[in-house]
């Protein structure tokens, strides 16, 4: 039996196990994302509060998402047709049509297996669909052999349909990209490729790819759908989207993709995927974009959606969305005491449904615990499942041992973990089943070979691996390695994953613009993690911000900007810098981490703490405390409990700080530029005193373990 290391993700799941695996951390009460704490100020500070997010309390993204163009699906009619070209530069045989010369063509009409050929050396073309639908099952319906640029472009109000109808592409008999029969996509070309237009183009593949060019794609103005059971678009050396409405869904592949990292002839850089408009929905089994060179969203207008793998309710399915492959999960005592468990799926009528019987496909493991995964395929089209155990080998209604009462089918899981069976009753929750483990799978959001640049836009991901990665462990074809840098600049990101959700191999640098992350494993991870500006809002079930080493010496730096780190409970850091922390601005606001004195904490460094400027409140264990500085005066408050509530800090006559609590907290630690050596201050939770202190000495009050080593972190963490 070929054992497969899976992981199982749900929040049911991951609090039993999490409390089972981890003892009591900081927090007097745990934190979930649901709960993290409203943000706080230091009113000498340098974040501007009109510019915090609202404490709304609530861990989902709110996204509007883009309509199915399907769903306003014009017919067309007639045959496929010429309604204008050039003289002498098209040829016709059959529903086959050859374009050898430079100009526009449109056609119009429809063919169940037709063919638009461009074969036009150095030429530039004009394919105009003016109410199109083109079907082919031998070939790329639309193959571009030869030409400088050719344009594809959907006329104003027409409703545009290509369709790769031949059977899914063996990997095992992949042919070379020179090969005429290789076309690799519904739309195929060997020259730069533009989709344009302000009609709608729907474009669907069953071979390989949706759109797939050996040179540069750029899609501007469209409506476009792309479905594919690999990648939806594929532009070798580059993809740029400057506007448009664009609905990508890949079943079994990236959302955009880029291949080469090398210069060009004309001294360009290849490789990169570049969005700078219009509204870019990506629904992916595997990476949402995956550029071999660097990802830029650059402007304000870019708006940008990725869901990958259980993420996506198109992960596994058949192109066409005709069937999909989900999991019952269960424990081993359960699956030896019966023969048999099975779905039913049903409408309104309980009786009129399908089953979907389950078999044995491999083990998975959450923790040290070790569960079956039993495969089986869920029928696209029915709107409730209920979930069965049988003592015999045939699926009955009414003959059966366990069942569960039956609900709405979770698109957004692909499986059902049984956690109980008692007398005839199922218990269980929906959990992901993530097969994205190991080297040759990788479902992240968002991921480059040498840099992320976000400089604007409204980003979205929900991935069960990284939200957005960059690498530096790749040797580029243009000679050099990675940089594995992310920067974001400006924009509004909000970031839900299983893993990080944002990690660099070099340096992650917040210049400014909104970050949320809902959910991650680690929050932002990097060699170095600099916050020069920006409002950044973290919850992490491992460590809220990691520094971890790489080429240069570790470092999380806070130069300004917001920042608020909220941690699970068990062994978790608030911020982990397997180097030094240094903060010389800005407002830092750290909600839990480990009481496990020198090994875990609110914060907690390998090297030294100094804070010359801004303020930062650590609650939760502590760890390390700042030392140097004479600009910043820290108070220690070990034991002090921090309960729910609205929190200042005042010196007798004006707010020197303030911050809420929707959660309890006990210890924690606050060193500030509003403080002053000399100076005297009380912390008041709703208006009523709970602490006060004369900052007699630079550093005053107790405080826990100082300089122990940097907190525990997961095994592995390479490249996918």
């Amino acid at each position: 039996m070929n054992k497969k290391l899976l992981s199982i993700t749900a929040l049911l799941l991951s609090a039993v196990l999490w409390l089972t695996a981890c003892g009591k951390g900081g927090q007097t009460e745990g934190s979930t994302p649901a709960d993290t704490a409203p943000l706080g100020s230091a009113v000498q500070g340098n974040t501007d509060p009109a510019t915090r997010p609202d404490d709304s309390g609530t861990n989902e993204a709110e996204v509007t998402h883009l309509a199915d163009p399907e769903e306003n699906r014009t017919e067309n009619s007639g045959s496929l047709s010429v309604l204008s070209d050039v003289s002498g530069g098209l040829s016709q045989n059959g529903d086959v049509y050859t374009i050898t010369a430079a100009g526009n063509y449109t056609f119009a009409g429809i063919s169940a297996q037709g063919q638009i050929v461009v074969d036009a050396a150095e030429q530039k073309v004009g394919i105009i669909l003016n109410g199109v639908t083109l079907t082919n099952s031998e070939d790329a319906p639309i193959k571009i052999l030869a030409a400088d640029k050719v344009t594809v472009t959907a006329a104003e109000g027409s409703y545009n349909e290509i369709t790769d109808a031949r059977k899914l592409r063996p990997e095992e008999t992949e042919e070379a990209e020179t090969e005429e029969k290789a076309a690799g996509g519904a739309i195929y070309a060997k020259c730069d490729l533009t989709l344009a237009g302000t009609g709608t183009l729907v474009v669907s593949g069953s071979y390989n790819n949706g759109v797939h060019t050996t040179k540069d794609l750029k899609v501007k103005e469209l409506t476009l759908k792309v479905t594919a059971p690999d990648n939806a678009l594929k532009g070798k050396d580059s993809v740029t989207v400057s506007s448009g409405n664009l609905l990508l869904i890949s079943t079994g592949g990236d959302g955009i993709k880029t291949d080469d990292s090398d210069i060009s002839s004309k001294g360009n850089q290849r490789g990169t995927v570049t969005i700078s408009g219009g509204v870019t929905e990506i629904y992916a089994a595997c990476d949402g974009i995956d550029a071999a060179y660097s990802v830029e969203i650059t402007k304000d207008d870019a708006a940008v959606s990725i869901y990958t793998d259980s993420y996506s309710p198109y992960t596994g399915q058949t192109v066409g969305g005709k069937e999909t492959k989900a999991y019952v999960i269960v424990l081993p005592n359960l699956y030896s005491s019966y023969q048999l468990f099975a779905a039913y799926f049903y409408n309104d009528e309980r009786e009129n449904g399908v089953w979907a019987p389950a078999a044995f496909e491999m083990n998975c493991y959450s923790g040290r615990t070790t569960y079956y995964a039993l495969s089986y395929t869920a029928p696209a089209g029915y709107r409730n499942v209920a979930f069965f155990a049988f003592n015999g080998t045939q699926p009955s209604l009414t003959e059966y041992a366990a069942a569960t009462s039956g609900g709405a089918v979770n698109n957004s899981m692909n499986a059902y973990l049984i956690s109980r069976i008692s007398g005839s009753s199922i218990s269980g929750d929906y959990v992901s089943l993530s097969t994205s483990g190991g080297d040759s799978v990788s479902a992240k959001g968002i991921k480059a070979d040498n840099e992320i640049r976000i400089a604007g836009g409204t980003v979205t991901v929900e991935s069960t691996d990284d939200a957005v990665h960059a690498n530096n462990d790749v040797l580029l074809k243009n000679g050099a390695n990675g940089l594995g840098n992310v920067t974001v600049s400006g924009g509004s990101l909000t970031l839900t994953s299983g893993d990080d959700g944002i990690h660099g191999d070099g340096t992650v640098t917040i210049d400014g613009g909104s970050i949320r992350i809902l959910k991650a494993y680690e929050g932002i991870e990097g060699n170095q993690v600099i916050f020069n500006d920006g409002t950044v809002t973290v919850y992490a079930t491992d460590d809220g911000v990691n520094a971890k080493r790489g080429s240069a010496a570790p470092l999380v730096q806070v130069n300004g900007g917001y920042l608020q780190v909220t941690t699970a409970s068990g062994d978790t850091d608030g911020i982990d810098s397997n180097g030094s922390y240094v903060q010389t601005g800005g407002f830092v606001l750290i909600l839990g981490g480990s009481q496990m004195g020198g090994m875990a904490g609110s914060l907690d460094t390998d090297g030294s703490v100094s804070v010359t400027g801004g303020t930062i409140v650590a609650l939760g264990g502590i760890c390390e405390t700042p030392s140097g500085g004479s600009n910043c005066c820290t108070v220690l408050m070990n034991g002090q409990s921090f309960s729910k509530g609205d929190y200042t800090v005042t010196d007798g006559s004006d707010v020197l700080i303030s911050f809420s609590l929707s959660n309890s907290y006990s210890n924690g630690w606050i060193a500030s530029d509003t403080f002053r050596t000399g100076g005297s201050y009380r912390l008041n939770r709703d208006g009523g005193s709970v602490y006060s202190w004369s900052q007699t000495a630079q550093s005053v009050g107790s405080g826990g373990s100082q300089g122990g080593p940097g907190g525990w972190g997961r095994p592995g963490g390479g490249r996918r």
